[in-house]
């Protein structure tokens, strides 16, 4: 069954909250959310963010280097172990957030909270309506390396 029109229309209406960066610079916002959409386990989803990125100016291979340990930029790594400790509700969530909010302030903190949210909508609505049967693997570069 498809959805009603009038529900299109309220999807749609998300668009500007899950593009809305809340004043957080590029790199760590798209850090955030590429690790939300990796997390979700729709390669494509993923690289629709790394391109995403780009067009912010933000470089896949700067969004690669949060995949490797110690390589990423100070904010994109924070940016990334703040999403990481979201998605897995760690025990270490609540010094993630006073660091993120230490770190990007009060507003800064949503704008993470949100592409947390944003990088997990899309995948999680695919994989509900079947369309994220079919997903494939991210490529090597972006793969989480242990």
């Amino acid at each position: 069954m498809i959805m009603m029109s009038g529900g299109f229309a309220k999807l749609a209406l998300l668009t500007p909250f899950t593009q809305e960066r809340f004043g957080v610079p590029a790199a760590p916002y798209y850090a955030a959310k590429f690790i939300a959409a990796r997390t979700a386990g729709c390669g494509p989803c993923a690289m629709l963010v790394v391109r995403m990125a780009e067009e912010a100016g933000v470089s896949a291979q700067q969004l690669a280097s949060i995949a490797r340990p110690g390589s990423a930029d100070a904010d994109m790594r924070l940016a990334a172990d703040y999403a990481t400790a979201v998605l897995a509700n760690s025990f270490d969530l609540a010094d993630m957030i006073e660091t993120a909010r230490s770190r990007f302030g009060e507003k800064g903190l949503w704008g993470l909270a949100s592409a947390v949210a944003a990088g997990q909508f899309y995948p999680t609505l695919k994989r509900g309506v079947g369309a994220a049967l079919s997903c494939d693997l991210l490529p090597a570069e972006f793969r989480e390396v242990a």
